[in-house]
């Protein structure tokens, strides 16, 4: 919002930008919200509450009356309400109407299919480990993902795969890795993988188009490739990239400081730290080489700030010395306030280049 309220000023101050104009301009690149989006928001908004709400009340109906609902009325409920919900989704897919409604529908379907399986190992008393369950769920609803497209859906059933890989690498035993790495190994494997999950979502809900060079077609205002390529570089992700990412900063962080708490040997802690050195080159190669992303680089600079006081924390904490805690607060307030500068100048300084090179693209025609 910030960076598109700058981009409009600069555009009136270069004269590349009608006064009449601004209006449109601002509100198109939604510098403040218009009627027509907050009614939009409060739809989708409504709709996604009241979904979730309808399929909880089936669950806790069930567990009030668990004590005087028999065994076919419970799978009953369960499974008439999702026979209803694919009932309705394929009812619509047919009428190729409400595509949001559709999307619902099948993140419904996904969480009473788990209500489902736990059902299922509660009356029978299957004794299955709880890893066996997520996985199932994960599996049985991997067509629903892949049909609906749904990022919500995408994020329960990531959610689920990192259920299932927490709990059974708690219980696996590796009889490859010694008893000190375990630890160690479990956080390695749950942050590549969210990292291969980033990775992905960059790749699938990316966004490839801009708002500014429409805005200049709008205005009819030429524009070049450059200007487009420019304009492109500040787009912003789609907002569930930035909950992946947040699970990729969290888990590849942790990696980096597992071995703070764990005495594990001099070659898990090397290998640990290249991998979390080579994902904060990837996120300063990603997120400020190829593009901007102020969100994405605080990540980045909140998991250096972590790792650093985490490790000079063990050194300089060993006997809880006084002096210790106050070295440790004067370097988080060092880097807490470098950081914070860091982001204020790239964020300017990416604004100033945008505009350059709109001037120099109008210059040179």
């Amino acid at each position: 919002m910030s960076h598109a309220r700058r981009t409009i000023e600069q555009l009136l101050h270069q004269g590349l930008l009608p006064l009449k104009n601004a209006e449109a301009a601002a509100t198109h690149l939604e510098v403040y919200p218009s009627k027509r989006t907050w009614l939009d928001f409060f739809n989708k908004a409504l709709l996604i509450i009241g979904a979730v709400a309808l399929v909880l009340s089936l669950v806790f109906f069930i567990a009030y009356n668990w004590q005087n609902l028999g065994k076919i009325g419970k799978f009953a409920l369960v499974e008439g309400a999702l026979a209803i919900t694919i009932a309705l989704y394929v009812s619509l897919s047919f009428r190729r109407q409400f595509q949001l409604i559709r999307q619902l529908l099948l993140l419904i379907a996904s969480i009473i299919t788990g209500s489902l399986l736990a059902l299922f190992g509660q009356i029978y008393q299957t004794g299955a480990d709880t890893w066996q369950l997520f996985f199932a769920w994960a599996i049985l609803i991997t067509p629903w993902v892949v049909i609906a497209r749904f990022p919500a859906l995408w994020l329960l059933w990531l959610g689920l795969i990192n259920a299932f890989l927490l709990l059974y690498l708690d219980v696996a035993n590796l009889q490859f890795i010694s008893h000190n790495l375990q630890n160690i190994s479990q956080v390695a494997v749950l942050a590549l993988f969210n990292f291969i999950a980033f990775y992905s979502w960059l790749i699938g809900f990316d966004n490839k188009t801009s708002s500014i060079p429409y805005l200049f077609h709008r205005i009819n205002v030429k524009k070049s490739t450059a200007q487009i390529n420019s304009a492109q570089t500040n787009s912003s992700l789609h907002w569930s990239t930035y909950v992946v990412g947040f699970l990729s900063t969290f888990f590849m962080t942790y990696l980096a400081i597992v071995t703070v708490f764990d005495n594990g040997n001099i070659w898990a802690t090397l290998i640990a730290t290249l991998l979390w050195l080579g994902w904060c080159g990837f996120m300063l190669w990603q997120f400020y080489q190829r593009r901007l992303d102020l969100l994405m680089l605080t990540y980045l600079s909140f998991s250096i700030i972590t790792v650093v006081m985490f490790w000079v924390g063990k050194w300089l904490l060993e006997g809880f010395d006084a002096g210790g805690f106050l070295i440790l607060a004067l370097l988080l307030i060092g880097m807490s306030s470098s950081a914070v500068m860091w982001l204020r100048k790239v964020a300017y300084i990416n604004n100033d280049d945008t505009t350059s090179s709109i001037v120099k693209g109008d210059s040179d025609e």
